[in-house]
Order: C-alpha cells, then sequence, then structure tokens
C-alpha cells in the first residue's frame, strides 16, 4: 500500500514534544558535527560536483553554511508554514543542481551525469546527517536507546519523502541505515574522494570566519573529524598523527563536561527554545509523545 508523505501540523511543524528530531537537534554542540556530514556528502564524487557548479561555496562558504543551517532549523523546528516552505525551497534548489560531470575521476567512478533530485544522492545526504548527529550526540551529549535510534531515523524517513526520498528506497529501521552506511563507506562503494571534492573540503576544514583565528579553528574541528572514518580522513588529506589524536581525547571529554555544566536551556539552539516555547503555548507538554504522522490526520489540541 502505498504511504502518504506526512504533512506539517500548523503549530508544531513536522515534529513536536517528544520527538528524536527536537531532542537531539536542540543540542547546539551538535553543530560540531557538521563538518563531518558535508565532508561525508562531498566524498560522494556528483556531490561534490553539484557543489562545485552550482553553489558560491568556494567564494563564500559561510553565506553557504548559513542557509543552509536555516533552512535545516526551520524543517525542524519551524512551524507549518516554515516548514513546508523550507521543503519547497529544497525541492527548488535541488531541481536546477544537475549537469554534466567535469571531474574525470568523478566521470570514471560515478557516472558522466549527475541530478540532486536523484533518490540516491538525496538519501545519501539524508544518512550523513542523520548517522552523524547520532554519534556525536553520543559522544557528545550523553546514550541513546536503540529505540531512540530507530525513533530518529523514523521520524527522518517519514519526511524525507517530501523532498524526494520515497520509503522504497530508504532502509527501514535503524540496523538497515547503519548497514547501507557501512555499505557506501566500503573502500571499494560509491564514495571516491576526488579532486573536486578534495579543492571543497578546505572550506569545510576551516571556514574562513574573521573572528575565529586559523588554529583555533582547527582545534574546533577535531571532534568533528573523529567522526570521519580514517580512509576518508586520510583521502581528503586531513593530517592525523598522534597529536590531533592525543588532542581528540582531551577535547571529547571536554564537551562532554561542557553539556553536563551547562543547563539545558543554555545549551540549545534558539530555533528549539522558540519552538518548545510554541508548542507549550499550544497546550502541548514538553515531553508528551507526538507522531508526525498524525498530522495528516488531526490538528493540535489545547490541553
Amino acid at each position: 500500500m502505498t504511504q502518504t508523505a506526512v504533512t506539517a501540523d500548523p503549530i508544531l511543524g513536522f515534529y513536536g514534544p517528544g520527538s528524536q528530531m527536537w531532542r537531539i537537534n536542540r543540542e547546539a554542540v551538535l553543530l560540531g558535527a557538521g563538518p563531518a556530514a558535508l565532508l561525508l556528502q562531498i566524498a560522494h564524487p556528483h556531490v561534490a560536483e553539484g557543489v562545485m557548479q552550482h553553489s558560491d561555496f568556494l567564494a563564500d562558504p559561510v553565506k553557504r553554511l548559513r542557509g543552509t543551517l536555516r533552512t535545516t532549523m526551520d524543517l525542524v523546528f519551524g512551524d507549518g508554514p516554515h516548514a513546508d516552505r523550507a521543503v519547497r525551497h529544497l525541492n527548488h534548489i535541488h531541481a536546477a543542481v544537475q549537469g554534466e560531470v567535469d571531474d574525470p575521476m568523478a566521470r570514471d567512478v560515478a557516472g558522466p551525469a549527475y541530478r540532486a533530485l536523484d533518490p540516491d544522492l538525496l538519501l545519501w545526504v539524508q544518512a550523513t546527517l542523520i548517522v552523524t548527529s547520532v554519534r556525536a550526540y553520543a559522544a557528545w551529549v550523553g546514550p541513546l536507546t536503540a529505540a531512540d535510534r530507530d525513533a530518529f531515523w523514523a521520524e527522518a524517513r517519514d519526511v524525507g519523502q517530501r523532498i524526494g526520498i520515497p520509503l522504497s528506497r530508504s532502509p527501514s529501521d535503524w540496523a538497515g541505515l547503519e548497514a547501507y552506511f557501512e555499505r557506501m563507506l566500503a573502500p571499494d562503494g560509491p564514495l571516491q574522494v576526488t579532486p573536486t571534492a578534495r579543492r571543497l573540503a578546505p572550506s569545510i576544514i576551516r571556514p574562513p570566519l574573521p573572528f575565529l583565528p586559523g588554529p583555533l579553528a582547527d582545534l574546533a574541528t577535531i571532534p568533528a573529524l573523529t567522526l570521519l572514518p580514517p580512509r576518508l580522513r586520510e583521502a581528503f588529506g586531513i593530517p592525523w598523527g598522534p597529536g590531533r589524536e592525543a588532542l581528540a581525547t582531551l577535547l571529547v571529554p571536554a564537551l562532554r563536561v561542557w553539556v553536563r555544566v551547562m543547563p539545558a536551556g543554555w545549551r540549545a539552539m534558539p530555533q528549539a527554545r522558540a519552538a518548545e516555547r510554541r508548542a507549550s503555548a499550544a497546550g502541548h507538554g514538553r515531553q508528551a509523545a507526538y507522531n508526525p504522522r498524525d498530522h495528516r490526520r488531526r490538528s493540535p489540541t489545547r490541553a
């Protein structure tokens, strides 16, 4: 039976209180996992081609990252109109991203043409965000149960239909997602770091932030780089010797300590706090379970 893609609730958007999507993405520290997700994405030759040919990422990576963050936060924490607008924006952008592959290596390993609306590419991009978020949360914030991970993926998978990923093309549970991820990462798999990807990588690892000196930027990305497989770190030319390994063993526990000592409200994304206030004003308890699939059957009611 064909399933209908979830629709956004006017107040809660696609998710809501009790969803793993709100619980996990509210943690501002997870922004630190962004470089790992982006590097994993461009490790797919066709993703790297699309970014290189259809964006100003090299000229202004900060602008691109800011726009991506805004769309992601609207998708996760926005009310109905903002969440729907984020979906339309993503679909509009992706529709224009297609073309012929320039990089000879990319042509050899992935084919002569790319299309951002290819469900396989969309699934890979979504999987990088979900898997790196879960691994970063578990390493930096706290443990997640198997049920938590399954629920997080189910929520993402459900809304993924709205951006062009049919349920028939995505793994049905977390175990399936992990298996898919490992197949993609296999040395003979589709992820092969091309010269195009290596040109893009420095703007991800050390974006030109005027208020953050380069050495501090390098330090800030080390926890994220621990989330990358060694094979990809090496392919991107990222130095990773005993010194960086030692720094990682210090920085990751420091992040966990920071999370423990900071009040939950202080370490939350501002969009998450706004969404929680909106839900509370509408009568939704912060810890109440909420199934995004219910959105298309009912509107929220006040408690």
